[in-house]
Protein backbone atom coordinates (compact mmCIF):
# COMPACT_ATOMS: atom_id res chain seq x y z
CA UNK A 1 0.00 0.00 0.00
CA UNK A 2 1.29 3.62 -0.87
CA UNK A 3 1.93 6.09 1.98
CA UNK A 4 3.66 8.43 0.02
CA UNK A 5 2.01 11.38 -1.78
CA UNK A 6 1.65 10.85 -5.54
CA UNK A 7 3.45 13.07 -7.58
CA UNK A 8 2.35 14.99 -11.12
CA UNK A 9 5.25 15.90 -13.78
CA UNK A 10 7.43 15.33 -16.37
CA UNK A 11 9.40 12.25 -17.14
CA UNK A 12 11.45 10.57 -19.47
CA UNK A 13 12.82 6.92 -19.61
CA UNK A 14 15.76 5.24 -20.50
CA UNK A 15 17.79 2.19 -19.61
CA UNK A 16 15.12 0.87 -17.77
CA UNK A 17 15.44 4.15 -15.67
CA UNK A 18 12.80 6.58 -14.63
CA UNK A 19 14.46 10.38 -15.14
CA UNK A 20 11.63 13.17 -13.70
CA UNK A 21 10.83 16.56 -12.54
CA UNK A 22 8.02 16.01 -10.37
CA UNK A 23 5.79 18.21 -7.42
CA UNK A 24 3.46 16.52 -5.08
CA UNK A 25 0.19 16.51 -6.21
CA UNK A 26 -1.21 18.27 -3.14
CA UNK A 27 1.13 21.27 -4.28
CA UNK A 28 -0.90 21.68 -7.23
CA UNK A 29 -4.03 24.12 -8.16
CA UNK A 30 -6.65 22.44 -10.61
CA UNK A 31 -7.41 24.25 -13.77
CA UNK A 32 -10.99 25.35 -14.90
CA UNK A 33 -11.69 21.57 -16.09
CA UNK A 34 -10.01 19.97 -12.60
CA UNK A 35 -6.95 19.09 -14.28
CA UNK A 36 -3.83 19.20 -11.86
CA UNK A 37 -0.80 19.91 -13.85
CA UNK A 38 2.70 20.97 -13.44
CA UNK A 39 4.79 23.74 -15.39
CA UNK A 40 7.32 22.10 -15.78
CA UNK A 41 8.70 21.96 -19.74
CA UNK A 42 10.90 18.84 -21.32
CA UNK A 43 12.93 20.85 -23.38
CA UNK A 44 14.12 23.26 -20.11
CA UNK A 45 14.43 20.63 -17.93
CA UNK A 46 16.47 19.05 -20.67
CA UNK A 47 18.61 21.55 -22.47
CA UNK A 48 18.68 24.09 -19.34
CA UNK A 49 18.81 22.14 -16.51
CA UNK A 50 20.92 18.85 -18.20
CA UNK A 51 18.41 16.39 -16.27
CA UNK A 52 19.83 13.31 -16.82
CA UNK A 53 23.28 14.31 -15.13
CA UNK A 54 25.42 12.94 -13.52
CA UNK A 55 23.37 9.87 -14.19
CA UNK A 56 23.75 9.31 -18.19
CA UNK A 57 26.12 11.91 -19.31
CA UNK A 58 26.35 9.79 -22.55
CA UNK A 59 22.77 11.93 -23.42
CA UNK A 60 25.00 15.06 -23.45
CA UNK A 61 24.45 15.12 -26.95
CA UNK A 62 20.86 13.48 -27.30
CA UNK A 63 18.25 16.12 -28.17
CA UNK A 64 14.84 16.09 -25.94
CA UNK A 65 12.44 14.16 -28.08
CA UNK A 66 14.84 11.22 -28.68
CA UNK A 67 14.02 9.65 -25.94
CA UNK A 68 10.98 7.88 -24.32
CA UNK A 69 8.78 10.41 -22.10
CA UNK A 70 5.88 11.77 -21.13
CA UNK A 71 3.90 13.85 -18.43
CA UNK A 72 1.77 12.88 -15.39
CA UNK A 73 -1.70 14.47 -14.69
CA UNK A 74 -4.31 14.39 -12.27
CA UNK A 75 -7.99 14.39 -13.20
CA UNK A 76 -10.15 15.75 -10.42
CA UNK A 77 -13.01 14.95 -11.93
CA UNK A 78 -12.44 11.11 -12.56
CA UNK A 79 -9.92 10.93 -9.77
CA UNK A 80 -7.46 9.44 -11.37
CA UNK A 81 -4.06 9.98 -12.52
CA UNK A 82 -3.74 10.45 -17.09
CA UNK A 83 -0.46 9.72 -17.99
CA UNK A 84 0.61 11.19 -21.42
CA UNK A 85 3.06 9.22 -23.17
CA UNK A 86 4.82 7.52 -25.81
CA UNK A 87 3.97 4.72 -27.69
CA UNK A 88 7.07 2.53 -26.01
CA UNK A 89 5.50 3.76 -22.78
CA UNK A 90 1.50 2.98 -23.54
CA UNK A 91 2.40 -0.20 -24.69
CA UNK A 92 5.18 -1.23 -22.03
CA UNK A 93 3.37 -2.94 -18.67
CA UNK A 94 7.09 -2.96 -17.53
CA UNK A 95 7.63 0.79 -18.04
CA UNK A 96 4.11 1.69 -16.65
CA UNK A 97 5.23 0.17 -13.47
CA UNK A 98 8.34 1.89 -13.63
CA UNK A 99 6.93 5.00 -14.13
CA UNK A 100 4.27 4.50 -10.96
CA UNK A 101 6.73 3.45 -8.55
CA UNK A 102 8.45 7.12 -9.47
CA UNK A 103 5.34 9.08 -9.18
CA UNK A 104 4.39 6.69 -6.39
CA UNK A 105 1.39 6.19 -8.17
CA UNK A 106 -1.42 3.29 -7.74
CA UNK A 107 -1.03 1.58 -11.33
CA UNK A 108 -5.03 0.78 -10.97
CA UNK A 109 -5.83 4.85 -10.42
CA UNK A 110 -3.23 4.97 -13.60
CA UNK A 111 -5.27 6.01 -17.63
CA UNK A 112 -2.32 5.71 -19.85
CA UNK A 113 -2.81 7.85 -23.18
CA UNK A 114 -0.82 8.18 -26.67
CA UNK A 115 -0.07 11.26 -27.09
CA UNK A 116 1.50 12.62 -30.83
CA UNK A 117 3.19 15.12 -28.83
CA UNK A 118 5.52 12.60 -26.88
CA UNK A 119 6.75 10.28 -30.25
CA UNK A 120 10.01 10.12 -30.42
CA UNK A 121 12.44 11.98 -33.39
CA UNK A 122 15.53 10.45 -34.05
CA UNK A 123 17.92 13.49 -35.77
Amino acid sequence: MKTKLPLIGIFWVYKSTVIAKAMPLNRAEPDSLSLYDSDFSHIVEWEDHRIYLPCFPELIAVEYQEISRGRVIYSGNSTSFKIYADREVVESVELQNLICDKFDLIPSQCTWKLDKHYRIFSS
